[in-house]
């Protein structure tokens, strides 16, 4: 089977499509990534300078030991806070990729199904029945790896929220260990 030139041209402008499409993708995680890094790096500073004032204000041991335990709870919470945005920003990130590769195998296959029905009306006679059989082995492909794909998206995202947890209450458990240690 032969590609005519419109057809060629076709394929190509698809192909500068799906590319630009995949560095705006890029280029939109990196830059929600910079937003969030821009805004943490703000509020540290001011953080930090609200604990510089704080420290200057203590006038003895016991204030000090106070002054930890106060800050110690906010710390952890900041840190899970960056981390949850952090990983929610790489997760979105992720499934607009994830997202755009579905999108191409769904018209791969497509194409393939419509290929292979146009070579069945140029098929000599008696190839009809092994196109077909090919026909339904690239649709039962397709379906396969359509369960296969979202099924391992949900557990993907079930694991990662699970480990996300976990690491919240790991982190919050230490905190309050270490405060009622300094106590």
């Amino acid at each position: 089977m032969m590609f005519n030139a419109n057809q060629l041209a076709e394929a190509n402008q698809a192909s500068l499509e799906k590319s630009l499409r995949f560095s705006q993708i890029a280029i939109s995680g990196v830059e929600r990534l910079m937003t969030l890094q821009l805004g943490f790096a703000r509020d540290w500073l001011a953080s930090q300078a609200q604990t510089s004032k704080s420290l200057s204000e203590v006038k003895d041991v016991q204030g000090l030991i106070a002054l930890q335990r106060q800050l110690a709870q906010p710390a952890v919470d900041k840190t899970l806070e960056v981390a949850r945005s952090v990983f929610d920003t790489a997760s979105a990130t992720q499934h607009e990729f994830s997202k755009l590769v579905e999108e191409q195998v769904l018209s791969f296959n497509k194409n393939l199904i419509s290929s292979l029905d146009k070579a069945v009306d140029v098929a000599p006679a008696g190839a009809g029945a092994a196109v077909s059989v090919l026909r339904n082995a690239v649709e039962t492909t397709a379906t396969a790896y359509d369960t296969v794909t979202r099924t391992t998206q949900k557990l993907a995202a079930e694991f990662a929220q699970a480990a996300v947890e976990g690491a919240e209450q790991t982190a919050q458990f230490v905190a309050r260990r270490q405060a009622v240690a300094a106590v």
